[in-house]
């Protein structure tokens, strides 16, 4: 199934912003989003940034390390070569954001809305992606093996050659979505495999997956 995406849409001459830290201080304070903003080399470790609004920013080889972010309200928002691990972004809402060759280790995702989301070339293994509500996103040549996305709610999502091993999928519905390039060993589903109803997978990934159930493949 092709999906559609948008990319987000940045603004022409972006504010460079010097001191990150103090600039997201400031703005936290006012109640005033950061918008129009490129944020190159900024290094945040345990910073508390939950609650805020970023609209039209690029982030460019940050490393934003054990963070709270919850509650972020991200619109047209760009992270390239970026290093998020173990900061948690829960409750957040996401429309238009591209992740590009980002890590992005034990991060926090859980209950996030995401709607028109990219994920390119990201390493997330470990990561708690679970509650989430999506619409229209991707997720290409990640790693994302161990990842939690249990009771999510995913239309228009698609997985292009992406490391699953291990990922759980309990109680996530997959139809619709195309496995056929992606590594699924050890995925963790339900004991009867409901999840899988309408998913799209290969041959050699269908058998597999019809032994992990129970089932007896026999070859005629």
């Amino acid at each position: 199934m092709a999906v559609k995406l948008l990319s987000p849409k940045l603004p022409a001459g972006l504010e460079p912003v010097g001191d990150f830290a103090a600039r997201a201080a400031a703005l936290r304070w006012e109640e005033e989003p950061l918008s129009a903003a490129l944020v190159e080399h900024a290094v945040l470790v345990g910073a508390d940034l939950s609650g805020w609004a970023l609209e039209g920013v690029r982030f460019q080889s940050c490393r934003l390390l054990e963070c709270e972010c919850s509650r972020w309200e991200l619109s047209d928002v760009v992270f390239q070569n970026c290093d998020l691990s173990g900061s948690r972004f829960s409750e957040g809402m996401w429309d238009r954001v591209l992740l590009e060759d980002c890590r992005a280790l034990g991060a926090g995702l859980s209950r996030c809305g995401f709607q028109h989301v990219q994920f390119l070339g990201c390493k997330l293994s470990d990561a708690n992606c679970a509650g989430q509500r999506v619409k229209y996103a991707l997720w290409k040549d990640c790693a994302l093996s161990r990842a939690d996305f249990s009771s999510s709610r995913w239309h228009r999502v698609a997985l292009e050659n992406c490391d699953l091993t291990g990922a759980r999928l309990f109680q996530t519905p997959l139809s619709g979505v195309d496995l056929t390039s992606c590594c699924l060993d050890g995925l963790v589903l339900s004991q009867a495999g409901s999840e899988l109803q309408g998913a799209v997978v290969d041959r050699w990934q269908a058998s597999e997956l019809a032994k992990r159930l129970g089932l007896v493949v026999r070859d005629s």
